[in-house]
Protein backbone atom coordinates (compact mmCIF):
# COMPACT_ATOMS: atom_id res chain seq x y z
CA UNK A 1 0.00 0.00 0.00
CA UNK A 2 1.39 3.25 -0.90
CA UNK A 3 2.38 5.48 2.09
CA UNK A 4 -0.39 7.16 4.37
CA UNK A 5 -2.19 9.77 2.55
CA UNK A 6 -4.40 12.69 3.91
CA UNK A 7 -8.15 11.51 4.08
CA UNK A 8 -8.73 13.91 1.30
CA UNK A 9 -9.41 12.44 -2.36
CA UNK A 10 -7.02 13.77 -4.63
CA UNK A 11 -7.65 11.95 -8.35
CA UNK A 12 -4.16 12.44 -9.45
CA UNK A 13 -3.37 10.01 -6.66
CA UNK A 14 -6.82 8.24 -6.71
CA UNK A 15 -6.10 4.69 -8.74
CA UNK A 16 -9.41 4.05 -9.48
CA UNK A 17 -9.52 7.38 -11.36
CA UNK A 18 -6.08 7.01 -13.29
CA UNK A 19 -6.75 3.35 -14.23
CA UNK A 20 -10.13 4.49 -16.01
CA UNK A 21 -8.31 7.47 -17.33
CA UNK A 22 -5.85 5.12 -18.65
CA UNK A 23 -7.77 2.39 -20.19
CA UNK A 24 -10.04 4.95 -21.57
CA UNK A 25 -6.98 6.69 -23.23
CA UNK A 26 -5.58 4.00 -24.21
CA UNK A 27 -8.88 2.19 -25.68
CA UNK A 28 -9.38 5.79 -27.75
CA UNK A 29 -6.10 5.86 -29.47
CA UNK A 30 -5.50 2.02 -30.16
CA UNK A 31 -9.22 2.22 -31.76
CA UNK A 32 -7.57 4.38 -34.61
CA UNK A 33 -5.83 1.22 -35.90
CA UNK A 34 -9.03 -0.67 -36.38
CA UNK A 35 -11.40 2.20 -36.94
CA UNK A 36 -9.83 4.09 -39.84
CA UNK A 37 -8.37 1.42 -41.81
CA UNK A 38 -11.08 -1.70 -41.31
CA UNK A 39 -13.85 0.20 -40.29
CA UNK A 40 -14.50 -1.39 -37.15
CA UNK A 41 -16.22 -0.34 -34.28
CA UNK A 42 -14.91 -1.41 -30.95
CA UNK A 43 -17.69 -4.22 -30.38
CA UNK A 44 -16.67 -5.61 -33.92
CA UNK A 45 -13.35 -5.47 -33.02
CA UNK A 46 -13.66 -7.03 -29.24
CA UNK A 47 -16.05 -10.06 -31.10
CA UNK A 48 -13.31 -10.22 -33.86
CA UNK A 49 -10.29 -10.99 -31.50
CA UNK A 50 -12.86 -13.55 -29.16
CA UNK A 51 -13.83 -15.47 -31.68
CA UNK A 52 -10.19 -15.98 -33.52
CA UNK A 53 -8.56 -16.20 -29.53
CA UNK A 54 -11.34 -19.37 -29.59
CA UNK A 55 -11.42 -20.48 -32.94
CA UNK A 56 -9.82 -24.20 -33.58
CA UNK A 57 -8.73 -23.11 -36.46
CA UNK A 58 -6.76 -20.01 -35.62
CA UNK A 59 -3.59 -20.97 -33.41
CA UNK A 60 -3.87 -17.40 -31.58
CA UNK A 61 -1.46 -15.64 -34.08
CA UNK A 62 -3.48 -14.83 -36.92
CA UNK A 63 -2.33 -17.99 -38.89
CA UNK A 64 -5.80 -19.74 -39.73
CA UNK A 65 -5.16 -23.51 -40.03
CA UNK A 66 -7.86 -23.29 -42.74
CA UNK A 67 -6.96 -23.38 -46.28
CA UNK A 68 -7.37 -19.67 -48.19
CA UNK A 69 -8.96 -21.76 -50.95
CA UNK A 70 -11.80 -22.76 -48.70
CA UNK A 71 -14.82 -21.02 -49.94
CA UNK A 72 -17.47 -19.99 -47.36
CA UNK A 73 -19.78 -22.40 -48.11
CA UNK A 74 -17.52 -25.42 -47.46
CA UNK A 75 -16.46 -23.61 -44.49
CA UNK A 76 -19.98 -23.15 -42.71
CA UNK A 77 -20.66 -27.23 -43.69
CA UNK A 78 -17.93 -28.60 -41.95
CA UNK A 79 -17.89 -30.57 -39.07
CA UNK A 80 -14.39 -30.24 -38.19
CA UNK A 81 -14.51 -26.18 -37.62
CA UNK A 82 -14.51 -24.79 -34.30
CA UNK A 83 -17.10 -25.10 -31.82
CA UNK A 84 -17.98 -21.48 -31.36
CA UNK A 85 -19.11 -19.54 -29.10
CA UNK A 86 -22.68 -17.88 -27.85
CA UNK A 87 -23.53 -14.54 -28.72
CA UNK A 88 -24.45 -14.65 -24.57
CA UNK A 89 -20.63 -15.59 -24.01
CA UNK A 90 -19.63 -13.39 -25.89
CA UNK A 91 -21.40 -10.84 -23.61
CA UNK A 92 -18.80 -11.91 -20.95
CA UNK A 93 -15.73 -12.81 -22.77
CA UNK A 94 -15.75 -9.21 -24.12
CA UNK A 95 -17.72 -7.39 -20.77
CA UNK A 96 -20.40 -5.62 -23.05
CA UNK A 97 -23.86 -5.86 -22.51
CA UNK A 98 -26.40 -8.14 -24.63
CA UNK A 99 -27.86 -4.98 -26.95
CA UNK A 100 -24.58 -3.87 -27.71
CA UNK A 101 -23.34 -7.24 -28.76
CA UNK A 102 -26.25 -8.29 -31.12
CA UNK A 103 -26.15 -5.31 -32.61
CA UNK A 104 -22.36 -5.92 -33.80
CA UNK A 105 -22.70 -9.33 -34.08
CA UNK A 106 -25.42 -7.95 -37.33
CA UNK A 107 -23.28 -5.82 -38.41
CA UNK A 108 -20.54 -8.29 -38.67
CA UNK A 109 -22.95 -11.13 -40.00
CA UNK A 110 -24.23 -8.55 -43.04
CA UNK A 111 -20.49 -7.62 -43.21
CA UNK A 112 -19.40 -11.74 -44.28
CA UNK A 113 -17.23 -11.65 -40.97
CA UNK A 114 -19.40 -14.38 -38.87
CA UNK A 115 -21.86 -16.64 -39.11
CA UNK A 116 -23.73 -19.15 -37.24
CA UNK A 117 -24.42 -22.53 -37.03
CA UNK A 118 -26.47 -24.23 -34.49
CA UNK A 119 -24.47 -25.56 -31.26
CA UNK A 120 -23.65 -28.99 -31.45
CA UNK A 121 -24.44 -29.64 -27.78
CA UNK A 122 -27.76 -27.57 -27.85
CA UNK A 123 -29.98 -27.77 -30.87
CA UNK A 124 -31.61 -24.72 -30.10
CA UNK A 125 -28.79 -22.29 -29.49
CA UNK A 126 -26.52 -21.36 -32.41
CA UNK A 127 -22.69 -19.94 -32.30
CA UNK A 128 -20.73 -17.31 -33.83
CA UNK A 129 -17.81 -18.32 -35.47
CA UNK A 130 -15.74 -16.48 -38.45
CA UNK A 131 -15.69 -16.76 -42.21
CA UNK A 132 -12.73 -16.56 -43.97
CA UNK A 133 -13.18 -13.01 -44.73
CA UNK A 134 -13.23 -12.23 -40.58
CA UNK A 135 -10.32 -14.79 -40.16
CA UNK A 136 -8.46 -12.50 -42.83
CA UNK A 137 -9.49 -9.09 -41.42
CA UNK A 138 -8.06 -10.43 -38.13
CA UNK A 139 -4.63 -11.38 -39.71
CA UNK A 140 -4.41 -7.90 -41.46
CA UNK A 141 -5.45 -5.86 -38.00
CA UNK A 142 -2.72 -8.47 -35.70
CA UNK A 143 0.65 -7.04 -36.57
CA UNK A 144 -0.66 -3.37 -36.56
CA UNK A 145 -2.20 -3.73 -32.95
CA UNK A 146 1.36 -5.38 -32.15
CA UNK A 147 3.07 -2.67 -33.61
CA UNK A 148 0.14 -0.20 -31.74
CA UNK A 149 1.27 -2.14 -28.25
CA UNK A 150 4.89 -1.94 -28.93
CA UNK A 151 4.98 1.83 -29.52
CA UNK A 152 3.24 2.38 -26.73
CA UNK A 153 5.02 0.31 -24.42
CA UNK A 154 8.37 1.57 -25.73
CA UNK A 155 9.45 3.42 -23.10
CA UNK A 156 8.99 0.91 -20.53
CA UNK A 157 11.83 -1.62 -19.82
CA UNK A 158 11.52 -5.49 -19.83
CA UNK A 159 11.80 -4.85 -15.97
CA UNK A 160 8.83 -2.42 -15.58
CA UNK A 161 6.81 -4.43 -17.94
CA UNK A 162 6.77 -7.47 -16.47
CA UNK A 163 6.08 -5.81 -12.74
CA UNK A 164 3.41 -4.04 -14.77
CA UNK A 165 1.64 -7.47 -15.89
CA UNK A 166 2.09 -8.74 -12.08
CA UNK A 167 0.67 -5.58 -10.70
CA UNK A 168 -2.37 -5.82 -13.32
CA UNK A 169 -2.80 -9.73 -12.75
CA UNK A 170 -2.60 -8.84 -9.00
CA UNK A 171 -5.37 -6.37 -8.78
CA UNK A 172 -7.53 -8.13 -11.26
CA UNK A 173 -8.14 -11.52 -9.86
CA UNK A 174 -8.27 -9.46 -6.06
CA UNK A 175 -11.38 -8.09 -7.79
CA UNK A 176 -12.84 -11.17 -9.19
CA UNK A 177 -12.15 -12.91 -5.57
CA UNK A 178 -14.36 -10.56 -4.40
Amino acid sequence: MPESRESSLMLKHFLPYRLVNLAQNVSEKFAEVYQSEFNLTTPEWRILVHLAEHDDRNNGNGKSDVSDDRDEKEERNTSADSAGISAKDLTVLASMDKSTVSRAVKVMLDKGFLFKKTDENDKRASVLLLTQAGIGLYRDIVPKALAWEENLLHGLTATEYRDLMRIVDKLDRRLTAT
